[in-house]
């Protein structure tokens, strides 16, 4: 089981350190990662990977196809049909290091994903005349 604390104030400390308390007496063993900075949540994170796969398919079904470049292909690139995964790396990350200077999602602030989805969703419409789906609210995340 996960629990997240978001401290504010020195005050809130107190309730931190007396659930750490109840966990280890209670036979757990406890792992605490910290954080500096107001990072994405888990639901913008959840969000993200929506919103990928959802642009995945949408590219798919409209015939935009990824050209993957390598030496071995004799005419310099292939075409590929698009994923999750290729969307994030290859889609969203350069707009995001573009927009807010951040290489990973892990590290972008809660800020910072609706000013990628912005910038990502006005280039695509205005360059290539693509709507990008809408970013996903928490009813979209069930997969």
């Amino acid at each position: 089981m996960a629990e997240g604390f978001f401290i504010q104030r020195k005050d809130q400390i107190q309730y931190l350190v007396a659930r750490l308390e109840e966990l280890l007496d209670a036979g757990g063993v406890v792992s605490v990662d910290l954080k500096n900075g107001r990072t994405r949540t888990g639901k913008q994170q959840a969000a993200l990977e929506v919103w990928c796969r959802a642009t995945a398919e949408l590219l798919n079904e409209a015939g935009m196809t990824r050209a993957i470049q390598s030496p071995i292909y004799r005419k310099g690139e292939l075409e590929c049909s698009w994923k999750q995964w290729s969307v994030k790396d290859e889609i969203w990350r350069p707009m995001q290091k573009a927009v807010v200077d951040v290489e990973s999602t892990a590290d972008c602030s809660t800020t910072d994903y609706p000013k990628v989805y912005d910038e990502l969703n006005r280039a695509m419409s205005e360059r290539l005349d693509v709507s990008l789906p809408n970013w996903p609210t928490r009813f979209d995340y069930v997969s």
